[in-house]
């Protein structure tokens, strides 16, 4: 699941903004993003792109616990400040699938994969005092050797021995209990939730149920229908912790509870979710409904408000990316999204109303993706040249509309001018405006260079941004170069990306020079693609 929602070309952000401030409470001035604190992390890699922080108050002090690599480490971190406040080594690589760091009330507990089972390592985030340390064999039980055998959460944690499900004593690392696995299904799945879910997937149905980690009991039940051995239901836990099941193009989420806290058709065309996030007593939907995305919000059941959003046009306009729910919190709703501007944009919607609006990064970088929230910012994992960055924004509410981009549309160049003419014999511009933001723009930002031959490939160029500065540039082109390991540099300021096209073939590339950013594409000729992505480099350096 994380890999589906967090490898993306941009990033989203939906903020509790404007709802409950009213105009007395706002910012004085615009809507603005500010930089609350940045800490290097090291080289974690593209596994970063699918972590998931973990927030919790400890002692009355909000702590972030975040993996680190140089070495590999578990870090807590002070959620206001981003100082350091306890780091832990694991000893392994970090990999989404085989490490996670969890809080259990007032302490961190650290889950590694080895090949004898799963190491549970319990420390204490504020003395750094290691409590115990404990290795759960692989047992005798009806769980996938892929899928992990424990689950680490707020309330305890169990694991799964040879005779069923197993309560731990967070401080001692004792088993407290053990409950008999019910009743008689080929497999069972373990997930974390606020408590550990049990899915046990059985011929002709599936139940879900809520553990209790501290009594040893079975606090709910809800049972999932199988149609058919082809058609097994999907169950996933979003990230704010609801359970997601999708069955029978129905979907629905339940809350830590058991309680139904959405269902709906799950809607044909699909172009959106559905997924949902939740905080409290208010979720937030994102899901297809007539072929369009919608957006919704509802407390305690009872519809809020309820927002159709534009289709997807490529290459898309801010109202046409919302993807699905993510994160949400008292203050933020997080997501992740693939935007055809380089950097990543950051939406804020109020849960009040709905109302939104979009600004950019407060400096010309890129973030990889949004790996969590605290009551005050958002969290951002940001692959740069030197090793990865987690990032912490806090949204400043305000009046009016935010200035994006940094520089104005109007001093964007012409598309077409990036080619300079006779640099492709025999291809002729057709220059085009592609939407942004909802902003005009008064040259084509997007150019299509037809051939003379219709045999041959289009060639096109598209500005996708400008910063305010060539050092800027410089950075903005380390961090999409990071975000791509696989990028291959072609010559100065000329870059071919990973991504191939239908074929199978190379044809995406950039170019940056200057203070410009743009993309080159020349589908189905990788040959063209790379020579179109040197003259516009060429022309970027010398225009």
């Amino acid at each position: 699941m994380r890999l589906a929602r967090l490898i993306a070309a941009g990033a989203l952000v939906l903020a509790c903004a404007g709802g409950s401030q009213g105009a007395q409470g706002a910012w004085p001035g615009r809507p603005s993003l500010g930089v609350a604190w940045s800490v290097g992390i090291g080289d974690l890699g593209t596994d970063g792109l699918q972590m998931s922080v973990d927030v919790a108050t400890v002692g009355g002090r909000s702590l972030v616990a975040t993996p680190s690599a140089g070495p590999y480490a578990i870090r807590v971190l002070d959620a206001a400040t981003g100082r350091a406040v306890r780091t832990f080594p694991i000893g392994v690589p970090y990999s989404f699938a085989q490490v996670d760091a969890r809080f259990v009330g007032d302490l961190l507990a650290v889950r590694t994969r080895e090949l004898a089972g799963e190491r549970i390592t319990v420390h204490d985030p504020v003395s750094g005092r290691t409590k115990w340390s404990r290795l759960l064999p692989l047992a005798d039980v009806p769980i996938s050797p892929y899928l992990q055998r424990s689950a680490q959460t707020r309330s305890g944690i169990v694991w799964a021995a040879g005779d069923g499900l197993r309560g731990i004593d967070a401080e001692t690392g004792r088993d407290l209990w053990t409950l008999p696995l019910p009743g008689d299904c080929p497999e069972y799945q373990l997930l974390t939730s606020e408590i550990p879910i049990l899915l046990g997937r059985c011929p002709g149905t599936s139940a879900l149920r809520g553990v209790d980690p501290r009594a040893g009991r079975v606090t709910w039940t809800r049972t999932v229908p199988v149609v058919s051995a082809d058609d097994d239901p999907t169950v996933l836990v979003s990230p704010t912790g609801l359970v997601e099941i999708s069955e029978d193009g129905v979907f629905t989420a339940v809350d830590a509870r058991g309680r139904v806290a959405a269902r709906l058709p799950d809607a044909w065309p699909h172009v959106a979710g559905p997924s949902a996030a939740r905080s409290g007593t208010l979720t937030l939907l994102v899901h297809s409904e007539g072929g369009a995305r919608v957006m919704a919000a509802l407390r305690d059941g009872r519809p809020l408000w309820r927002r159709t959003l534009k289709p997807r046009d490529l290459p898309g306009t801010s109202e046409g990316v919302l993807p699905e729910a993510g994160y949400l919190t008292a203050r933020h709703a997080v997501d992740t999204l693939g935007s055809d501007l380089a950097p990543h944009l950051i939406e804020v919607v109020s849960p009040a109303d709905g109302r939104r609006v979009v600004l950019a990064l407060p400096f010309d970088a890129q973030a990889g993706a949004i790996v969590g929230t605290t009551a005050r910012d958002v969290l951002t994992y940001e692959m740069h040249p030197g090793g990865a960055r987690l990032s912490a924004y806090t949204f400043h509410d305000g009046v009016g509309a935010p200035r994006l981009p940094a520089v104005p549309p109007e001093r964007w160049p012409d598309a077409c001018a990036l080619l300079p003419p006779g640099a492709l014999p025999g291809y002729v511009p057709a220059p085009a405006t592609s939407e942004h933001l909802g902003l005009r723009w008064p040259r084509p930002n997007v150019c299509t260079f037809l051939p003379p031959d219709e045999a041959a490939a289009q060639v096109r160029v598209a500005v996708t941004w400008v910063a305010e500065t060539s050092a800027g540039l410089l950075r903005l082109a380390g961090t999409k170069a990071a975000a791509d390991p696989e990028t291959v540099r072609l010559g100065e300021g000329a870059y071919l990306s990973s991504a191939d096209d239908r074929d199978g073939r190379l044809t995406s590339a950039w170019a940056a020079g200057g203070r410009v950013l743009a993309t080159v594409q020349a589908v189905g000729d990788p040959a063209l693609t790379r020579r179109a992505a040197l003259l516009v480099a060429s022309h970027l350096r010398d225009p």
